[in-house]
């Protein structure tokens, strides 16, 4: 699927929203996809926290987007939800990323090589 990004870029997010669903099986089931799909460990970024709130009041998200991600990077998520539920966050998300040039794929999605294409799909 994105077998032309190196792996060294290629970066996820799993999150849950409660200590509950830490316990369950929801966030393995996220971190074996990204290994599945040849994300690095070291790159698999993991937070209980809900959603609803801000990406600045995530502070591992945060620090994902703002920090680590870089040109040409890939940022794997397994459903959009896990990054926001908020259409307008999610909108202010995707602007920060395609500026940054960063590829954001929610496995959830079909997936397009331009990140246009992308976009659109995801903001649907």
């Amino acid at each position: 699927m994105f077998q032309e990004i190196p792996k060294n870029c290629r970066y996820a997010y799993a999150r849950v929203s409660s200590k509950s669903q830490e316990d369950n099986s929801s966030l393995e089931f996220q971190k074996q996809e990204f290994l599945r799909l040849g994300v690095p460990k070291k790159n698999i970024r993991v937070e209980v926290a809900s959603a609803t709130d801000s990406i600045q009041d995530r502070p591992i998200f945060y620090h994902l987007i703002e920090n680590e991600l870089k040109e040409n990077d890939l940022l794997l998520v397994t459903k959009i939800d896990r990054c926001s539920r908020n259409t307008f966050e999610f909108l202010k998300l995707q602007k920060k990323l395609f500026e940054k040039s960063v590829t954001f794929i929610a496995l959830e999605l079909p997936f397009s090589n331009d990140m246009a294409v992308n976009q659109l799909i995801a903001t649907n």
